[in-house]
């Protein structure tokens, strides 16, 4: 029934239409006539206005619809007072200039940047020794306080000399009033070696403890009081080598697991009457776990020298 009337509503808005238009060609010249057709028109339009006034809005302002969405964040569960964190930047100091540093507990760890990578440190009585190479000149070495505060500048230990020459993944270790640092040239397959003293100032110039590795990858060091030992990670083995303090080689290297994959070399340790190789090696998707001892068998008879002494021995 309520179909009917509204089909009944249409056909007589639409025959009133249809006689208004008449009236208006026919008739516009009388003024009752264009009084009807004003009256029926102002019917229409304002039932056409109405039924869009009745119909549910769909499209709001952009404004309102961003500050109900900022509204939305503000109130979500979990972010209420939130503050936006912006990422640290990295600062790129020149490579002359010690990296950049942050607290870590009672210690203090150094940043890497495009100047300082494969930065590594070793903690003496007093003194922090830092190590690090750039991106293509050379290595460089750094005597710092405890709080990695810098004592004196720091020194390029090594220049590299030819495009054909290369250096990477420093070692450093205490020697009582000196440092140990040893390196990889994997370009030429070469372990260096330098001894650097307290105030930062090289003993010597470097020394190659082997040419002719193949893919040496990093290197480990550790100081007995009276000399060095290296354990080198290859692409294939473990090469060890013992070292007095002069940064010279003792006798022949030793090459562990030889033709075998590994997988990096953990620690080299020493216990007052030997050293022990700490490395693991792959085999099908697992690591084996190995400890190599050596046994020192002999002692270097004079200690590390100091400053002072060590221009004695040239």
């Amino acid at each position: 029934m309520h179909d009917r009337t509204k089909r009944t509503v249409l056909t007589l808005g639409t025959f009133c239409l249809s006689g208004a238009s008449f009236l208006t060609v026919g008739c516009a010249d009388r003024p009752e006539v264009q009084r009807s057709v004003a009256q029926v028109q102002e019917a229409v339009g304002g039932g056409a206005q109405g039924s869009l006034a009745e119909r549910p809005t769909t499209r709001r302002a952009i404004s309102s619809v961003a500050d109900e969405s900022a509204n939305l964040v503000q109130i979500a569960p979990g972010l209420m007072g939130a503050i936006p964190v912006r990422a640290p930047t990295v600062r790129v100091l020149p490579v002359g200039e010690l990296p950049q540093q942050h607290p870590v507990g009672d210690s203090v760890a150094f940043d890497a940047d495009q100047n300082h990578q494969d930065v590594t440190t070793a903690r003496g009585s007093a003194q922090l020794g830092v190590a690090w190479h750039d991106a293509a000149d050379g290595m460089w070495f750094a005597c710092t306080d405890l709080q990695g505060h810098g004592v004196g500048s720091p020194v390029e230990i090594r220049a590299l000399v030819s495009d054909e020459e290369s250096l990477s993944a420093p070692a450093v270790v205490a020697a009582g009033d000196a440092f140990g640092i040893a390196w990889v040239d994997t370009e030429n397959g070469r372990v260096r070696f330098q001894l650097v003293g307290a105030d930062g100032v090289p003993r010597g110039a470097s020394s190659i403890i082997h040419d002719g590795l193949t893919d040496p990858q990093d290197v480990q060091l550790v100081f007995t009081g009276r000399e060095f030992g290296l354990a080198a990670h290859l692409r294939e083995g473990v090469y060890f080598a013992r070292i007095d303090g002069h940064g010279g080689r003792i006798g022949a290297g030793q090459l562990f697991a030889e033709g075998e994959t590994v997988d990096g070399v953990q620690a080299v340790r020493w216990d007052g009457h030997s050293y022990s190789v700490a490395f693991s090696v792959g085999h099908d998707g697992s690591l084996d776990h190995r400890e190599q001892r050596v046994p020192a068998s002999r002692a270097i008879a004079f200690r590390i020298p100091s400053r002072r002494s060590f221009h004695r021995f040239f």
